[in-house]
Order: C-alpha cells, then sequence, then structure tokens
C-alpha cells in the first residue's frame, strides 16, 4: 500500500457532489495526492441522471468513485420528501448500477442517522438501521441500492460533520462566543463529531484498502451538542456558562433527531490498526483556540 502523501499516478478518482462541506473536503486532498483526480459538483454531474450518468462514467473512465452527494439538511427533506429520495436513495443506485457496468470501485457517503438513537451504547455496522426521519430513510434507501447493484462497494457512514469549506454549528458557535453572547444547545443528540479534512483522510486510506460493505468512520469522543458547546466556549477561551441547555422538543424543528447516534469504530481501527483522531484537538487547530 502506498503511504498518505505520496503522488498517486495509477488512481484516477471521480468525487461527486464537491460542491460540499465532505466533498470538497475529499476532492482537495484527493486533487493533490491524485492528479487525475476530476471533481463534479451536482449541476455538473447529476446522480439522478440515469444515463448521461453512464455516458460521463465511460467519457471520464475513473478508477474509483466517491460519492458525497446528497441532501442533507434535514428540514429540506421533511418539507419535500419525493426530492430527497431522488436524490439520497435513487442517485445513488443509479451510480453504483453504472459503476457496476463500466468496472469501476464505488466508495459511497452515508450517516449516523440511519439508526434510531434507542441503543445506550454504540452502533455497530451490523446493527440495524431504523431512521426516524426522511434524511435517515433516504440515504439507508441509497445504501442499499448501491450494494444491491454493487456488491464490493464501500458504504462508509460518518457523522456530525465539521470543517472548512462552509460555516457548521462548529463556527456559529465560535463567532456568538468570542462575542460574548449567549447560546443555545441541546442536552442531546449525542453522536461523534467528524472533521471533514479526516474523512477526506479516510477515503484516501480506503483507495487501496480491500474492504467492501459497510463500515464507520467518526472522530472521538462522543458528546451531546450540550457538552460540544461548552468544549467550544472552553477552546475559544469564552465561559462555558455562556451556553444554555435547551429541550430539543422547544425548537419546533419539523426533522426528528435520534437520542443517540454514537458510531462505533471497532471495525475500522482493526482494519487499518489506527484509530480517529479526537476531535477536540482538531477543533483547537481548526479555531485557533487557546491550548
Amino acid at each position: 500500500m502506498d503511504r498518505p502523501g505520496e503522488e498517486r499516478l495509477d488512481v484516477r478518482p471521480l468525487v461527486l457532489g464537491s460542491g460540499g462541506l465532505v466533498g470538497g473536503a475529499v476532492a482537495a486532498l484527493l486533487e493533490a495526492r491524485c492528479p487525475h483526480t476530476v471533481a463534479a459538483t451536482r449541476a455538473e454531474l447529476d446522480l439522478t441522471d440515469r444515463w448521461r450518468l453512464e455516458a460521463e462514467l465511460e467519457r471520464l473512465a475513473p478508477t474509483v468513485v466517491v460519492n458525497c452527494a446528497a441532501i442533507a439538511d434535514l428540514e429540506a427533506c421533511e418539507e419535500d420528501p419525493e426530492e430527497a429520495h431522488r436524490v439520497n436513495a435513487e442517485g445513488p443506485a443509479n451510480l453504483a448500477r453504472a459503476c457496476r457496468n463500466c468496472g469501476i470501485r464505488l466508495i459511497h457517503l452515508s450517516t449516523d442517522y440511519v439508526f434510531d438513537g434507542q441503543k445506550d451504547g454504540e452502533y455497530a455496522e451490523d446493527d440495524p438501521p431504523a431512521p426516524l426521519g426522511v434524511y435517515g430513510r433516504t440515504k439507508l434507501l441509497g445504501e442499499m441500492g448501491v450494494l444491491e447493484e454493487l456488491v464490493d462497494a464501500v458504504v462508509l457512514r460518518v457523522s456530525f460533520v465539521h470543517g472548512p469549506g462552509r460555516p457548521t454549528f462548529l463556527d456559529r458557535l465560535a463567532r456568538e462566543l468570542r462575542a460574548g453572547r449567549t447560546v443555545p444547545a441541546v442536552d442531546g443528540w449525542r453522536t461523534r463529531p467528524t472533521f471533514n479534512t479526516e474523512i477526506a483522510r479516510a477515503i484516501e486510506l480506503l483507495l487501496d484498502a480491500d474492504v467492501t460493505g459497510v463500515l464507520h468512520f467518526a472522530n472521538r469522543p462522543a458528546v451531546t451538542r450540550l457538552e460540544f458547546a461548552r468544549e467550544v466556549a472552553r477552546l475559544t477561551g469564552a465561559d462555558p456558562g455562556l451556553v444554555v441547555p435547551v429541550d430539543p422538543a422547544s425548537l419546533g424543528l419539523a426533522a426528528p433527531r435520534p437520542r443517540a447516534s454514537v458510531l462505533s469504530t471497532g471495525l475500522w481501527e482493526r482494519t487499518f490498526g489506527e484509530a480517529p483522531a479526537d476531535w477536540r484537538f482538531l477543533a483547537r487547530d481548526y479555531l485557533g483556540g487557546v491550548p
């Protein structure tokens, strides 16, 4: 296996959904690592256009496709479930079929929201999914479609993503806390925060790995949104007392969230011999916060 950081001329990745938070980070890393990388936004290559998709795969002839394209806005999925189904469920199945027909490997990104959050411990890859909302249901259907069409595909589940590319909950928290303003945070929704740059490095490792099926990747440790926000306060030198706990029921959100959707990375650690990084150190470096 090549070491990460070495230039690869034998791999020609196609990154779909490169306009998104994860896709942008994956495209940036693979473009630096593999000079023949092609990155496409949804406007440039739409997963729901089956015939054009297959034609473009034949034309571009990638050795691997990394699919980061999705409607990830939970509220938008509840408002337009048909569009969510087209993009998150039908689109990945179209892509897997096209990859199978063209003999191309596929790495497909999914989510911890395929689980209902009722388990007390961490979710392993073989735990039965039971999504609560449209987003989770359509992403689960996307996983199923991918693996039905292409049995040797990789489905990589990730959770609570942050990092460079566009503002996330982390950025908004830091801005408000640095300004000395009070911020609300849900006392619940326990999960493992994950940085998009770390997901990109995980994808890089998967390029050479003899791995198929579902795999979990997430930074550690697990926290509630409240615990996360108070750690961000510490990292920015703000008063943790500025973080006020709120009941999720009081927010009036259309999309349900799992109480706890903590992904186990035991299989990842056994496969690659290393644990994912601690998100607190990544957040410190990202925010330029206090030691």
